[in-house]
């Protein structure tokens, strides 16, 4: 991992921390809206999935411009299928197919997505072309 983007890393921790906490505490205070059980895995499993995206993103930073914009697509890609991955995973296999547990996933995955694509535009934004 990169010295000058171990920031963006440190955000997402702390993205992914404060995520789980919150959704810990509304589990404790609302039982019946939330189960506090399928917090941490989906919390875990977005920023493992958000990490990997970086970790491409990160590495093709420094080439040139094409070299830049393919790593930027490839992060994506591959942020996208591991998403469809592990839908398939807390769905089908785990069979969580309640409501909560569906508005859950989706709201989760819209925060890491934006927390990501925002994280690409702004480092794409300063990156001298």
């Amino acid at each position: 991992m990169a010295a000058p983007y171990a920031r963006n890393y440190l955000f997402l921790f702390l993205l992914a921390l404060l995520t789980w906490i919150f959704l810990h505490l509304t589990g404790i205070a609302f039982p019946g809206l939330l189960d506090p059980g399928h917090s941490l895995p989906l919390v875990a499993g977005f920023a493992v999935i958000s990490l990997s995206a970086f970790i491409i993103f990160f590495s093709g930073i420094k080439k040139d411009t094409e070299g830049s914009v393919f790593h930027t697509l490839i992060a994506l890609g591959v942020k996208m299928l591991l998403s469809f991955v592990f839908a398939l995973l807390f769905f089908i296999v785990f069979k969580n197919r309640g409501t909560g547990s569906v508005i859950l996933f989706f709201v989760l995955y819209l925060e890491f997505t934006l927390f990501v694509v925002f994280t690409f535009l702004s480092v794409l934004k300063s990156k001298s072309v």
